[in-house]
């Protein structure tokens, strides 16, 4: 039996896509839990049973100042962390990359080409199908992050942190059209996030 005090908190930024989220996760046998992004409490973060964070998708524009913000005790609890396109665009914004304004929306079917080494692509082929939704992109990378995915249209499609353990993707892998979705999942949980998989 998989280790029952192992648990992933979602926080949901109004995304279509969050109880996809929560459902691929859960079809790998693993716990979780959804918040929304302002009713994110210390026990919550603190708690011990937690091994990671998924930031949802969303509506918004970073760009906005109404939007969403980044809760910083998350980054403080220093557990993995994986951004998913509105998720990705608050980490950027956090740690001072640049996010711009697409002239043309990305939707739909995209394909991704792997450009460097990652843990969270682990097993994945190079070159892949997924699903895009967004309207702003990554202009600049944080300092210290990496690209490791390109889109077709060459859009940085995700980057990430090592030391810090905060990887962050512009496309949904939690939606079926996204091939290798369970994959970068799996590779997250158990690779990333150390989830004991027992049988």
């Amino acid at each position: 039996m998989r280790v029952i005090n192992e648990t992933i908190l979602i926080i949901d930024y109004g995304s279509q896509y969050t109880q996809l989220i929560a459902r691929k996760i859960r079809e790998q046998n693993v716990y979780c839990v959804v918040r929304p992004y302002n009713k994110i409490d210390s026990n919550i973060i603190k708690n011990k049973s937690l091994s990671g964070v998924i930031l949802s998708g969303g509506p918004n524009s970073v760009k906005d100042k109404r939007s969403p913000k980044l809760n910083k005790k998350i980054l403080a609890i220093k557990k993995p962390i994986l951004g998913i396109c509105y998720g990705l665009q608050l980490l950027c914004k956090e740690f001072e990359g640049k996010i711009s304004q697409s002239n043309l929306r990305e939707y739909g079917h995209s394909l991704i080409t792997i450009k460097n080494k990652s843990i969270l692509f682990y097993g994945v082929k190079k070159t892949n199908q997924v699903w895009m939704s967004h309207g702003d992109h990554i202009e600049k990378e944080p300092k210290n992050f990496t690209i490791t995915s390109l889109s077709n249209k060459n859009i940085i499609s995700s980057i990430e942190n090592k030391r810090k353990k905060i990887f962050a993707l512009q496309f949904h892998p939690e939606v079926y059209h996204s091939l290798e979705g369970k994959k970068i999942f799996s590779n997250f949980l158990f690779k990333i996030c150390k989830i004991t998989k027992k049988f």
